[in-house]
């Protein structure tokens, strides 16, 4: 019994020496990571783990495509906007227009095609169908059908178009040199006063006779004048 006793003492005495050599070892451990010995101020020198550096970032680089870089190379440098510069003052001035010039020796273009139906006659009277009587008479007055084109004798720049009793819708050009050309009877006029116009250009229609000339049938009354006298248009007709 006695020697029994001391075996099972004996036991317990190793599972003690056991659990307190666990505890001391478990002790030390804990120490050691917490980087204490537990043995007063002083504590052995332990190698500090110096932390590993972190790799330095490279900068954020973005791909750049073939296309990009083409595009870049189109794409024109953009330029610096220009300082504001004040509005061009806006004046009344028109351009000078060239001056005209009639060449008489070159003379004139028929402005129609067609018989002359009453010659011009400023120093002698003439007979007049359809009115009856005998006056004189300031122009030519050329056959020609209604809605036949009437072309412009000269260079020249409209002056005014007026409506008249005897000679209907009436068109004055300024040929140059104190010369001016009047068509008269006209229809369908294709240009407008202040018009610059070209020798042999369209200007309008022949139209319906007045009331003055019925008897005499469609024509177109051509007049030319040189300052404010008239002249024979025959003279100058090429």
């Amino acid at each position: 019994m006695i020697v029994l006793f001391y075996k099972e003492k004996g036991f317990y005495i190793s599972l003690a020496c056991g659990i307190v050599a666990l505890v001391a070892f478990a002790a030390i451990c804990m120490n050691l990571m917490n980087g204490d010995t537990g043995n007063g101020d002083e504590s052995p020198i332990v190698a500090e783990n110096t932390p590993t550096p972190s790799p330095t970032k490279e900068p954020d680089t973005k791909e750049v495509s073939s296309q990009d870089v083409k595009r870049k190379e189109v794409e024109p440098t953009k330029k610096p906007k220009p300082s504001a510069t004040p509005k061009a003052v806006e004046t009344d001035v028109k351009p000078v227009k060239n001056k005209l010039h009639f060449d008489q020796e070159t003379g004139l273009l028929w402005p129609v095609n067609g018989e002359i139906l009453m010659e011009y006659s400023a120093d002698k009277v003439v007979y007049f169908k359809t009115l009856a009587q005998y006056r004189t008479n300031p122009a030519l007055l050329i056959a020609a059908k209604k809605g036949t084109e009437v072309k412009a004798s000269a260079d020249g720049e409209v002056t005014g178009i007026t409506t008249s009793e005897e000679t209907g819708r009436t068109l004055t050009m300024d040929i140059g040199d104190g010369f001016s050309a009047v068509y008269g009877q006209l229809s369908d006029i294709t240009v407008q006063k202040g018009d610059r116009v070209s020798e042999g250009q369209v200007i309008g229609k022949v139209a319906d006779p007045t009331k003055y000339y019925t008897m005499e049938g469609a024509n177109l009354y051509f007049q030319i004048r040189e300052k404010d006298q008239t002249v024979n248009p025959m003279v100058l007709l090429r």
